[in-house]
């Protein structure tokens, strides 16, 4: 791994700067981290901070909606963002010479957008779409209700929204909202690309010195309860949504936590789908992933299948979950190593992903891992530090939801 330079600046208003100058790329990222994720989204309005995130890019400052947006594109912006459970994260990629004039832009999207009554309708009028559009999209909507059946509220609450509440929603509510949560005590800009950090820090110290906001109180962390749940719902496939604790950021099996989530799911090679897909033909998409919200760290699985097939799929599914306490093999580690080695290399050679970790580790750490680091702590794992955070971890019980015609049955 090539050496990093990374820079950490605290404005005296509390928002933080994190950057990485890398000079041997022609582009720049970069993401604002801000307080706006759904778990604090005010009660019986979930999705107010979803309709926000659109609403803020519909005129800000002297820019009306169109003026806005024809600056954002005249300057190349790649944008990105999205709300989740703790924070809303706004950002882009671009040609490295314009990212100071984003930059300004975003100053006026974030501390002074308009709000205005008409596009507050058109936005929680997408919303709602958006939440229709779960209908086609299963997976998307089983992802979403295994978190909230497993995170204790309000951390589980759906980004999307709920309908009844964002019918409720009004453009008032949204402007609070917006002035309740946005402060630079707990935003995190972070960059990554080709710029000098200087010139950087002052642009920032110019933008944004000034900006004031309330403080925040930080959510009280809640102990998980595990549960099964069943949407009933007529049709030919049953979809369903697992989710267990495993090690969070700051835990020490985190980097075992990663190597075992491959280890179940990285590739055709992997166990689950070896044994659930390969060799029995139960399912036609199956795999987990390792998650991380906040405090809680945890694995979420998926399960598609037939109404035939499911319960024995799911049966097998978590009978291999559950196995792998009893040993992994030095090959299937080596996979492992492999691949979060292979995504590590790929994530430094991306200015994006750069930026999105650099935010993501100082949000989590309050620093930013090297990725030499990152690649020292996942080559030196062993068997034994796998197989014993899966003791550690040992998912004794599930969070299990399904949707399907039918309810499926799991053992105590």
């Amino acid at each position: 791994m090539s050496e990093q330079d990374i820079r950490i600046h605290k404005l005296s208003n509390g928002m933080t700067l994190v950057a990485e100058p890398m000079q041997e790329v022609s582009s720049a990222a970069f993401v604002f981290l801000v307080p706006l994720g759904v778990a604090y989204d005010p009660p019986n309005l979930t999705g107010a901070s979803n309709v926000l995130a659109e609403l803020i890019f519909r005129g800000a400052g002297d820019m009306d909606n169109r003026t806005l947006n024809d600056r954002l594109d005249g300057l190349g912006l790649h944008r990105h963002g999205g709300i989740t459970s703790l924070f809303g994260s706004f950002g882009g990629a671009l040609v490295a010479d314009n990212l100071l004039e984003a930059l300004k832009l975003y100053v006026d999207i974030i501390t002074g957008p308009i709000l205005s009554a008409e596009q507050f309708e058109a936005c929680r009028e997408l919303a709602l779409q958006s939440l229709d559009s779960l209908e086609d999209d299963p997976r998307q909507k089983i992802s979403l209700l295994v978190r909230e059946k497993y995170l204790p509220y309000p951390f589980g609450r759906p980004a999307p929204g709920r309908r009844e509440e964002l019918q409720a929603l009004t453009q008032q509510e949204v402007r609070k909202h917006w002035a309740d949560r946005l402060t630079p005590a707990q935003t995190i800009l972070a960059a990554a690309g080709k710029f000098d950090f200087e010139h950087l820090k002052q642009a920032v110290e110019e933008y944004f010195g000034s900006w004031s906001g309330p403080a925040l109180e930080e959510l009280e962390q809640l102990e998980q309860h595990n549960q099964v749940f069943h949407q009933p719902h007529d049709g030919a496939q049953v979809h369903v949504g697992v989710m267990y604790p495993s090690a969070a950021y700051r835990h020490e099996d985190y980097y075992a936590a990663l190597a075992a989530a491959v280890v179940l799911s990285g590739g055709m090679g992997s166990r689950l789908f070896t044994e659930v897909r390969e060799k029995r033909g139960l399912c036609y998409a199956v795999g987990v992933a390792h998650q991380v919200i906040g405090a809680y760290g945890a694995v979420q699985g998926y399960l598609g299948s037939t109404p035939e097939r499911a319960q024995e799929a799911l049966e097998v599914m978590l009978a291999e979950l559950v196995k792998l306490a009893d040993g992994i093999t030095e090959d299937e580690l080596e996979r492992a190593k492999v691949g979060l080695r292979a995504s590590l290399i790929m994530q430094g050679e991306s200015t994006t992903a750069r930026a999105i970790g650099c935010a993501g580790d100082y949000y989590h750490l309050g620093r930013v891992r090297s990725l030499q680091e990152i690649e020292e702590n996942i080559l030196k794992l062993t068997v034994d530090d796998v197989v014993n955070h899966a003791r550690r971890f040992k998912p004794n019980d599930f969070t299990i939801v399904t949707i399907g015609p039918k309810e499926l049955k799991v053992k105590s």
